[in-house]
């Protein structure tokens, strides 16, 4: 007799497929407005010697002089099968040109996840666990400060005065390659302060309330009473229960995350996915666009998934939803 999949699972996979739908819609408005722009990417790399024939056959030569909807549907059958086509602009593979600026791109938000989560956690906690003292106040406002502040904004006023006015960090990536912010730590130091304080901000007030509903639970004063001790309280009542809800909201704010690397990396100038984004609408170069926007979209889609079902393990009663 088979057996009925798991709820979660079952959840997954309906998640999966409504994403999916939203990727390729995402798609099709990013390849229209990419039409929207003034010329094509043969007018774009044509200089004025050229003949109508020549830009004509260099139109041919990228498979512009067929119809935009062929076109598209030509590359989307493509990418499903891994071949994200070739560049308009350089003629290389896309996959190539893309993969050093993704690895950019996904070191720098693995490594805002990696200081996010124990930092906004440790903080959130030390302002649920004593709700109303000068701690707890002073935490939950600096968080709303901080979060009313766009993201641009507060990367420029660190390149102001962290980086021209104190030198203590580098201020621009110009003119720096791939290996060397890779190697050298310092540069990733005001771009990560930025991302983890523009996610941490309401992830630390979730903590923090989710905190505070838990220890006003009767099983947790129930527990104290039978002689648990402050730690064991703390890491096997108060924090599974707390952190659950968080973890669904940093899972929500994947997507801002993303959003929040691109922004980032335009600011500091990073030779990361935003930069390549940049050039690419510039050339009018269709499949690295397209390309970009469906690794970003499969990659949100991933972290997505991951973190929903982390935070569906950590709240059993969200199984029976």
């Amino acid at each position: 007799m088979p057996t009925t999949p798991p709820r979660w699972w079952r959840s997954a996979l309906r998640r999966t497929a409504i994403v999916a739908g939203q990727l390729f819609v995402l798609l099709v408005v990013v390849f229209v407005l990419s039409l929207l722009l003034p010329g094509d990417a043969a007018d774009v790399q044509s200089n004025d010697m050229l003949g109508a024939s020549q830009q004509q056959a260099a139109r041919e030569l990228m498979g512009l002089d067929v119809s935009p909807v062929r076109r598209f549907l030509d590359w989307l059958a493509h990418a499903l099968t891994g071949d994200l086509g070739t560049s308009y602009a350089g003629g290389e593979r896309v996959t190539t040109l893309i993969a050093e600026p993704f690895l950019v791109t996904g070191a720098m938000a693995a490594l805002t996840l990696v200081v996010l989560v124990p930092v906004a956690g440790a903080v959130g906690f030390a302002a649920g666990l004593r709700p109303g003292s000068r701690r707890d106040r002073l935490i939950t406002t600096a968080s709303i400060g901080l979060d009313s502040i766009p993201d641009f904004v507060l990367a420029v006023l660190l390149v102001t005065y962290v980086a021209v006015r104190l030198q203590l960090f580098p201020a621009t990536f110009l003119g720096v390659d791939t290996d060397t912010v890779l190697s050298r730590p310092e540069y990733l130091v005001l771009p990560l302060l930025v991302m983890v304080v523009r996610v941490g901000a309401p992830l630390v007030r979730l903590v923090r309330a989710g905190v505070i509903d838990v220890c006003a639970q009767p099983y947790i004063e129930q527990a104290r009473r039978l002689g648990a001790g402050r730690i064991s309280v703390l890491l096997r009542h108060i924090a599974p229960n707390a952190l659950g809800p968080a973890i669904q909201e940093l899972g929500r704010t994947g997507d801002g995350l993303l959003s929040g690397v691109l922004i980032v990396e335009a600011v500091f100038v990073m030779p990361g996915i935003a930069s390549e984004l940049i050039g690419a609408i510039g050339n009018r170069d269709d499949p690295v666009i397209l390309a970009i926007v469906a690794v970003t979209g499969v990659c949100a889609i991933a972290i997505n998934l991951v973190i929903d079902l982390i935070g569906r393990r950590l709240t059993p009663r969200a199984e029976g939803r």
